[in-house]
């Protein structure tokens, strides 16, 4: 075998064996690598309705098994629905910047809240513009009402019609309210490969990804697609958990509910994005605490890359 040679830092380096060159390029790339992600952000999205201000597993210890779940999974900005009174609560135990929207809606974050946006009905949406060490980031924390209780029906073995299913959540109790958050906030959306737009909340809705003829034996036999997920899918938004779990067979994401095993699971609250800012890195469900969960959703955490514009 010939003799390879290598220039390092101005000196040559002669190696016998071509291995030992390839496995010397290998860890000097390996550095590079490892150099460059220690530089990259990571931003981390909670969205978490917890239950009537979560104090459904105690008066006292339900709120604050909220704040263990979140300070526990690293949450950078948590979009919370059902606070009803214990969002400032939460946000002191954490030492984090809190927009308290309404009785039931709450954004806090480790970096400050530079500005509120206008917004849809305080009860339904509210959104505000959050400084990342430089880099602006637009979150709206949302609640869709829901037209029936499909969940009880299948439960049930109730049939369900398809085409009324899907006229009823196009109405105003669901995507009805979505379309016109998503009309309020279209001067953001449409700055947000400036400044990204994360779109959370517990939408009572399933999701079109998830209702699909490969899951039809999960959801009683049917394919819905729901019109509230398409709507934000039709304006650009990624569903940030799907993006990193596409496959609905393979990782369900089921957020409804933890606290009832026994009801009919489906996947009903989410984070969406959209902006080349971001990136979703990783996407997970959390519904388990040391004591007891405080809540009958669970809450979804996912990893925002934050690119590096040139």
């Amino acid at each position: 075998m010939g003799i390879y040679r290598l220039w390092v830092g101005g000196r040559q380096v002669s190696m016998m064996n071509v291995r030992r060159v390839w496995k010397y390029a290998v860890a000097l790339c390996l550095i590079g690598v490892i150099r460059v992600d220690a530089q990259a952000q990571y931003l981390k999205v909670m969205t978490f309705n917890i239950w009537h201000g979560g104090r459904e597993t105690g008066e006292e210890e339900g709120p604050l098994r909220v704040v263990d779940v979140i300070r526990d999974a690293g949450a950078d900005i948590v979009a919370m629905q059902e606070a009803y009174g214990s969002g400032e609560r939460i946000a002191d135990e954490l030492g984090y910047h809190l927009y308290l929207r309404s009785s039931n809606l709450s954004i806090m974050s480790r970096y400050p809240v530079v500005d509120t946006l206008q917004a849809h009905s305080a009860f339904n949406s509210g959104a505000v513009t959050i400084d990342v060490n430089g880099q602006h980031v637009v979150v709206a924390c949302n609640w869709l009402n829901y037209p029936f209780d499909y969940w009880d029906m299948l439960e049930k073995g109730q049939p369900v019609d398809s085409a009324g299913w899907q006229r009823q959540f196009q109405g105003e109790k669901n995507t009805g309210i979505l379309r016109e958050i998503i009309n309020v906030l279209q001067p953001a959306i449409a700055n947000a490969e400036h400044v990204p737009v994360i779109i959370c909340g517990d939408f009572n809705s399933g999701s079109h990804l998830d209702w699909v003829p490969e899951t039809r034996h999960l959801n009683e036999g049917y394919v819905m697609p729901f019109p509230a997920t398409l709507l934000m899918e039709k304006h650009g938004f990624i569903d940030s958990f799907r993006e990193v779990h596409p496959d609905p067979l393979a990782v369900r994401g089921i957020t409804w509910s933890p606290a009832f095993p026994n009801a009919f699971q489906d996947r009903i609250d989410y984070i969406f994005y959209r902006g080349s800012v971001l990136k979703a890195m990783d996407s997970e469900t959390i519904d388990t605490h040391p004591v007891k969960y405080p809540s009958d959703h669970a809450a979804v955490l996912t990893t925002f890359k934050i690119q590096k514009r040139i």
